[in-house]
């Protein structure tokens, strides 16, 4: 027998003992990547994609204070028990043992998703909130970043109260970067965010090239500062429909609320 033929038949062996070593493995529970399978449990010592979705959507309620590792480890069960406790608390018939299956996840990653529960002896500022006085289009992101240029002046309105601020778009790659167009704005963006800087987000109306474009703003100036006396150090995130976070490019539950609330839905 030849040396190549030798070398194919060893190389299909060995692929084929590999094959099924793998599917033993997933077999005995060990699978570490996302299944198909809609009764997939996310248990300790999981890992993958899945796991990194479930850990940001765990920090972003407030239940995992590290940051995303993709492996389903002792801090992201504690974090899973808290967050089925608060629901269970809350009237939700749902098992509370640290591992995500079908109930947590569609519990998890749904709009009434709760928030780790806040001591009342911790103060947060809140802006005023009533029923949406102010609705525009949803118009995906990728158009409407396509319709503004750095520079662009836009009027925004917030959904609640009707307050308007001028903002100028300056940049943004997965959302919008915008700042306050001078200082005599700043007074409604205090009213609308309760007086002091905050994580909120709120609904708001976006004029984009004369059209009412739904969205969804952070009260919370960072980062990058382009405009000098407007009373802002930094900028704020304004979402739109099909925008996306910093972290892991993912899309921010919250903000897409808020983009359906000031679309009128």
């Amino acid at each position: 027998m030849s040396f190549k033929r030798k070398l194919a038949l060893f190389t299909a062996f060995a692929f084929a003992l590999v094959s099924l070593f793998a599917l033993a493995y997933a077999e005995s529970g060990g699978e570490t990547t996302a299944s198909s399978d809609p009764v997939k449990i996310w248990q300790e010592n999981d890992a993958g994609e899945t796991v990194v979705r479930i850990q940001l959507r765990l920090r972003e309620l407030g239940y995992l204070c590290f940051r995303p590792t993709g492996v389903f480890r002792s801090m992201t069960v504690k974090a899973a028990e808290a967050f089925q406790k608060r629901c269970s608390n809350l009237g939700n018939d749902i098992a509370v043992d640290g591992r995500v299956g079908p109930a947590t996840l569609e519990l998890l990653f749904s709009h009434e998703a709760p928030k780790v529960k806040i001591p009342d002896s911790v103060h947060m500022p809140r802006g005023p909130v009533s029923d949406i006085k102010v609705t525009g289009t949803a118009a995906d992101w990728l158009s409407v970043k396509e319709a503004l240029v750095p520079g662009t002046v836009c009027y925004v309105y917030d959904c609640y109260t009707g307050e308007s601020m001028q903002f100028v778009f300056t940049g943004g790659e997965n959302h919008a970067e915008m700042e306050l167009a001078s200082a005599s704005e700043k007074a409604a963006f205090d009213t609308i965010c309760g007086g002091e800087y905050n994580y909120l987000k709120r609904p708001v109306v976006v004029v984009v090239n004369g059209s009412n474009v739904a969205a969804s703003m952070q009260c919370w100036p960072h980062g990058s500062d382009t405009r000098d006396g407007n009373g802002m150090d930094g900028h704020v995130c304004v979402f739109f429909s099909g925008s996306l976070s910093h972290v892991g490019k993912l899309p921010d539950a919250e903000h897409s609320v808020n983009v359906n609330l000031a679309a009128g839905r």
